[in-house]
């Protein structure tokens, strides 16, 4: 059990000042620390030290903080709710957030692209959660992007080039991006030799990225360069684009761990195999905070990076 409960049995709130859980209250009430300053007729520096303190002591994340939002995390809305109950009721809400600390339990919720948790992540999440059967697995499989904080993910899992977000990031695995046809396509436009030689090519481009129907790319000798692709299709699934693209479709620049298979039968082809994806793309797992990570957070990031 947690130090924050002795044999004394003392009540968990009576440890922390009633001023404190008050500004929290009043903070999710108002909506922001500045109008909860103004509210209760203190700085906005002490509305702060409030929340450090009540961090501090229990080891929670109270308020995700990014470059653009502060936004509370679930332990500061249950707490806020109970503050206004019974002190048992507070009691009870706080010792269950601080066992949550030395025992992963709760929900988990994830996002993780389709093809590549499909693939690599369904049966570690479940011997995941054989193995804690006190933690809910909540994922998504799901190529589209989204905002960890503000939809309440405690983690995602992304792929290829990172924005500059303000979140911590972890890479697991490599992730090898590979330009790819079917053999009739290639037969009908030649054998490329450049990239330039795919100026009349179809392409299929992945509708997420940043710029779809470009490819940055560098040789063996490290040059960096760019061409621009011709769209035939847009897709945001690598299944769809992979399938799309053994029908002739297009080429397309697909994750090497979808198409191996294909090219080892021959239903694709990898072309211009000397020009390599620039940057390259890895896999990483995403997450808001690293100093009061919940257990059952760390026990699954250590899990994906076993694998």
């Amino acid at each position: 059990m947690c130090a924050l409960f002795n044999d004394n049995k003392k009540k968990v709130y009576k440890m922390f000042f009633h001023s404190s859980f008050n500004v929290l209250r009043t903070i999710l009430q108002e909506g922001s620390f500045t109008k909860a300053a103004q509210k209760l007729d203190i700085s906005g520096a002490a509305v702060g030290k409030h929340v450090q303190m009540l961090e501090s002591k229990m080891k929670l994340r109270l308020f995700h903080r990014t470059t653009r939002t502060i936004t509370p995390t679930d332990a500061a809305i249950k707490i806020s709710a109970a503050v206004s109950q019974s002190e048992e009721h507070l009691n009870g809400v706080l010792e269950e957030l601080v066992q949550e600390q030395s025992t992963p339990t709760g929900r988990l919720k994830i996002n993780v692209p389709m093809s590549y948790g499909e693939l690599f992540l369904a049966k570690p999440m479940a011997k995941f959660a054989a193995s804690y059967p006190d933690v809910i697995i909540d994922v998504d499989f799901d190529d589209k992007r989204v905002h960890l904080i503000e939809e309440g993910y405690d983690l995602v899992v992304r792929i290829g080039i990172l924005e500059d977000s303000g979140l911590i990031a972890k890479r697991i695995s490599d992730f090898p991006i590979l330009m790819c046809a079917s053999p009739k396509l290639a037969q009908e436009f030649g054998n490329p030799k450049t990239p330039k030689d795919l100026s009349n090519w179809p392409f299929i481009c992945y509708s997420n990225a940043t710029q779809p129907s470009l490819w940055s790319y560098k040789t063996d000798e490290e040059k960096s360069s760019s061409v621009n692709l011709r769209p035939s299709l847009y897709a945001n699934s690598a299944s769809m684009m992979k399938e799309a693209c053994i029908e002739g479709v297009g080429a397309a620049l697909l994750p090497q761990f979808s198409c191996e298979a294909e090219i080892k039968s021959g239903d694709l082809i990898q072309i211009l195999p000397k020009y390599k994806t620039a940057p390259e793309r890895g896999v990483y797992v995403i997450y808001p905070d690293k100093k009061f990570m919940p257990l059952k957070v760390r026990k699954f990031i250590d899990m994906l990076q076993q694998n």
